[in-house]
């Protein structure tokens, strides 16, 4: 961070956690260990959690002065979530990550750094460090040197590794509670480009972003994505998005049919075709329910 810079006031850290009782204590501690010198604060937003997150978070609370949990009654979504984390905030800047990954020692410092300039930035997604080697099969590990732009549109950060002014969010009106998985930060950020406002990427604030390891969940998060991207499709298609185009669908449904022996083969080729399986029919369902073909 530039010491001669002036120093920005509380920060706020917002973080949704719902049955996250096994990886919680890694990431709070990954975060009371962070290098940023000034004043921060970390909102949890205990999101209807029927496992020990809430007593963890409580024995928590009497080490790490900087933590205050917010209790919704039930589950809202990871929008939902966020939104209520944000407007109990009090910094002007707010960093945004998950329960379930690790943010690096000088994961704050840095995105704080990009935010004296910038009103949204994005992080480094690191993959290899918290996953087997079935679960990077599914989602293979991508160069962390840009902010993420799967579908040839806008770029976007992860909502797992993101800051924002707190008055850019106000004036967006905060996430879309519509999107509850998938598409959720990437919506936001499409928002605000389109509102005139720039993006960052800052390589420095790294996260070790934990994959779903087990094949059944795999494929309830790719079928989840895939559901959500012909909604974004029918909100932004107006300003531009592309659509998808057939020939990827086909030939992506002919490899799975090249591939259909991987079934009775290692453990990760099964997770790879799988993933890729659930993305797509995720894609077909989504496609039907929110009547605009993105396949």
């Amino acid at each position: 961070m530039n010491g001669s810079a002036p120093r920005v006031g509380l920060v706020s850290v917002v973080m949704p956690a719902r049955n996250a009782e096994p990886t919680l204590a890694a990431q709070l501690e990954a975060l009371r260990r962070q290098t940023y010198p000034d004043q921060w604060e970390l909102v949890v937003v205990e999101n209807g959690s029927s496992d020990g997150t809430p007593a963890l978070l409580r024995s928590w609370q009497r080490r790490m002065p900087q933590l205050r949990v917010v209790d919704v009654a039930g589950a809202c979504g990871v929008n939902g979530a966020r939104n209520i984390g944000c407007r109990c905030a009090r910094g002007e800047f707010v960093l945004c990550c998950d329960a379930d990954d690790v943010v690096a020692p000088g994961w704050m410092a840095a995105l704080v750094d990009a935010l004296r300039t910038s009103p949204a930035v994005g992080g480094a997604l690191e993959r290899r460090l918290l996953n087997t080697r079935v679960a990077l099969a599914a989602r293979p590990p991508k160069e962390a040197d840009a902010l993420l732009d799967t579908f040839g549109f806008l770029p976007y950060p992860a909502g797992a590794n993101c800051g924002f002014h707190k008055e850019l969010w106000a004036r967006l009106g905060g996430f879309d509670e519509s999107y509850r998985y998938g598409g959720d930060d990437v919506e936001f950020f499409w928002r605000a480009q389109l509102a005139g406002y720039r993006l960052a990427f800052s390589p420095d604030a790294v996260v070790h972003y934990r994959l779903r390891g087990d094949a059944p969940a795999i494929a309830r998060q790719l079928y989840r994505y895939g559901r959500s991207h012909p909604k974004l499709y029918r909100d932004f298609a107006g300003h531009g998005m592309p659509a998808s185009r057939p020939g990827d669908a086909a030939r992506a449904w002919c490899r799975m049919l090249a591939h259909l022996p991987d079934l009775a083969g290692r453990a990760d080729g099964r997770a790879a075709w799988l993933a890729q399986l659930s993305l797509r029919a995720g894609r077909m369902a989504g496609s039907v329910g929110h009547r605009r073909w993105y396949l």
